[in-house]
């Protein structure tokens, strides 16, 4: 009986706090729709010192684990397909004449064995950065080779390359690799 004396004792208390809390929320100002949809006012945008405080609050590293996984997932879809992995004994032929980016007249296509071997480290990188394993080295494994591949010839390539080969260099000096990767020092 004690226990049931302790119990109701407790629970007027607790509507005590209860009541309390919409008391305690009416006063403060609800978001607007753009703090709603953008996590931020436009008064976070007044000034250079609140854009640096913006950029610099900590958020969930969740979103950019998911944006290298597709990433490099989409380029290990894209080296055979795109960058020419499944046709590079066409693409490639010994002493077969390019259109050469300005300037860059002297880069010239490796031997064809030596092509393969350049787009298996290519796909490597986008495969070590996928999974988040040696995550800079798989960055710089994937990104040589990829401005490589694209600045030896000019013809094959779309505006959007130059976007890919830029957001790999970009990954590679972010910590991307700190969250959904598996070679961690230190358990959790």
């Amino acid at each position: 009986m004690a226990v049931h004396r302790g119990s109701a004792r407790a629970a007027p208390a607790s509507d005590k706090v209860q009541k309390n809390k919409p008391a305690q929320t009416s006063g403060l100002k609800q978001g607007s729709r753009m703090a709603k949809i953008f996590g931020f006012e436009w008064a976070d945008l007044s000034s250079w010192q609140s854009v640096v405080t913006l950029l610099n609050r900590p958020t969930d590293p969740a979103n950019l684990a998911v944006f290298r996984f597709l990433f490099a997932f989409l380029m290990l879809l894209d080296i055979p397909q795109e960058r020419g992995l499944s046709s590079l004994d066409r693409k490639y032929l010994d002493g077969l004449d390019v259109c050469r980016f300005p300037l860059l007249d002297a880069l010239r296509p490796l031997p064809l064995d030596w092509m393969y071997l350049v787009y298996t480290i290519m796909f490597l990188g986008a495969l070590g950065m996928m999974l988040g394993l040696w995550y800079r080295l798989s960055c710089v494994l994937f990104l040589l080779p990829y401005w490589y591949v694209f600045l030896l010839d000019k013809t094959s390539w779309n505006n959007h390359s130059y976007l890919y080969g830029l957001l790999a260099f970009q990954l590679t000096f972010m910590d991307a690799n700190h969250y959904w990767y598996p070679d961690r020092s230190t358990p959790e």
